[in-house]
């Protein structure tokens, strides 16, 4: 029986097979080339969309998640926002991810949060990384709280609050989502969207 993540990509690819690629292209901010091709960018890999498959085809930073079916949920999520039918603009008023479930979702466990795991207190590692990833650092809020800026896709920029930790608390970094990242997607695509971020965004050591 195939995994779950290879019927949600294939449940994807048939929905693209309808979908009209110029206009989403032009309506979400990608590029499109005829007869029918999107590109995508994605943590400095560029993927080709067809209506028959979703590939990488460049990789500036070399990087891998080993999470099972990485791939595949990435390329799903990467085909749902093309499939998108949001017709909206970034307001640059930002959230957490658990703010889109209403409270039904809460991420609460740290000791599992990729990006405490690979960056910890190492504030230096984690600018090396957000430099690479493309990041831009955008103010120091207040004393060991850093914000940096990225485009996570042409329509949906995120923040990180780097908060640095000592020996009372833990370091702690915080993705927050502009408010209409929810018009693009569901929100469980949209987790599955964090999920594919961190997780990508933790192998840039």
């Amino acid at each position: 029986m195939k995994k779950g993540y290879i019927q949600t990509y294939e449940w994807v690819m048939s929905l693209l097979a309808k979908n009209d690629f110029e206009e989403s292209a032009a309506r979400l901010g990608l590029s499109f080339s005829a007869p029918g091709t999107i590109s995508i960018d994605f943590l400095t890999r560029t993927y080709s969309v067809t209506k028959e498959s979703i590939e990488k085809v460049c990789e500036r930073v070399k990087w891998q998640s080993c999470a099972e079916g990485y791939e595949f949920n990435l390329k799903s999520v990467l085909g749902y926002y093309i499939l998108s039918e949001a017709k909206v603009e970034p307001v640059n008023e930002f959230c957490p991810l658990p703010h889109f479930s209403h409270g039904v979702f809460r991420n609460d466990d740290g000791r599992r949060d990729p990006l405490r795991i690979a960056f910890g207190q190492d504030y230096e590692l984690f600018c090396s990384a957000a430099n690479s990833a493309g990041m831009e650092f955008e103010t120091e809020k207040s004393p060991g709280q850093f914000i940096w800026r990225y485009k996570l896709l042409p329509k949906i920029p995120v923040k990180l609050v780097y908060y640095q930790g000592d020996d009372e608390f833990p370091t702690n970094i915080q993705v927050l989502y502009d408010k209409t990242a929810i018009e693009f997607f569901k929100f469980e695509p949209l987790a599955v969207l964090h999920g594919c971020f961190t997780g990508g965004f933790a192998s840039f050591q």
